[in-house]
């Protein structure tokens, strides 16, 4: 077997040698490797058109030699250029000079039925990562809990707009500088939070996004109060617990005054 092609799964990685007159020992001495540790290493030929996978001084395999013929055969396969190169574990020896032949012949459907799935989950790991919204809603928008609470503060918001849009009217029509765009945004702010409401009760996805519009729209307006609503349902719209824990922090303030 003079010049020869050879390979070792070292540290999870495929080490090829091609075209040598050297054996498995002389490369692993060459590498600086424990010698303690060969007769656990995986290693194989590349010859008569088959990748034979074994490990140990009698060229056999196990359950290690043959996962690893599954995940690292198509590694040898595209460093030869060659993907007819059948896929074998373990070696029959019948003498010196005889013909060496694989112990166990590895189809193309295992080594496919093998590698695909791991594909797969990379691809999903990958696909996750790079679709990552840049806002996580938190709040269990299938909770019949959430969505009574939902409506119900998303009514509030949509009452104090009211009153507070009616009092700014009310002096702006006495001081005659109403402003247009002000009268948009609140019909804006009206129609998101009315729609809102609607989604919620009716469970829609949509809804949390129209509530989170909404409370960049009541913050445009650019009123001291409607800047404070509009955080706090922004807060709201993501995660209730923020919501949950101002409330909380208020009983507490009116505890210790009272």
């Amino acid at each position: 077997m003079n010049n020869r092609n050879l390979f070792m799964i070292i540290n999870n990685q495929v080490k090829i040698l091609p075209n040598t007159n050297m054996d498995h020992r002389e490369w692993y001495l060459q590498l600086n490797l424990d010698i303690n540790n060969f007769e656990n290493i995986i290693r194989g030929y590349i010859m008569d058109n088959k990748i034979v996978f074994f490990k140990g001084s009698s060229f056999s395999y196990d359950n290690d030699v043959y996962k690893a013929a599954l995940i690292y055969s198509p590694v040898i396969r595209n460093f030869f250029n060659n993907d007819t190169l059948e896929v074998c574990c373990g070696i029959m020896i019948n003498g010196y000079n005889s013909k060496w032949e694989p112990i166990l012949k590895i189809k193309d459907e295992e080594i496919n039925s093998y590698t695909k799935p791991i594909e797969k989950q990379e691809e999903k790991e990958k696909e996750k990562k790079e679709t990552n919204p840049i806002i996580e809603f938190k709040n269990d928008y299938e909770d019949p809990k959430f969505i009574r609470n939902a409506t119900v503060v998303t009514s509030l918001v949509l009452v104090l707009i009211l009153i507070i849009k009616i009092i700014l009217f009310k002096e702006q029509k006495i001081l005659q500088v109403t402003n247009p765009l002000d009268i948009l945004l609140t019909i804006i702010q009206i129609v998101l939070l009315g729609t809102s409401i609607y989604g919620y009760i009716c469970k829609k996805n949509y809804a949390k996004y129209l509530s989170l519009i909404a409370s960049i729209f009541i913050v445009l307006t650019l009123d001291i109060f409607d800047i404070i609503i509009g955080i706090l349902y922004f807060l709201f719209s993501i995660d209730q617990n923020y919501f949950i824990k101002l409330i909380s922090l208020i009983k507490k303030i009116f505890k210790k005054k009272g």
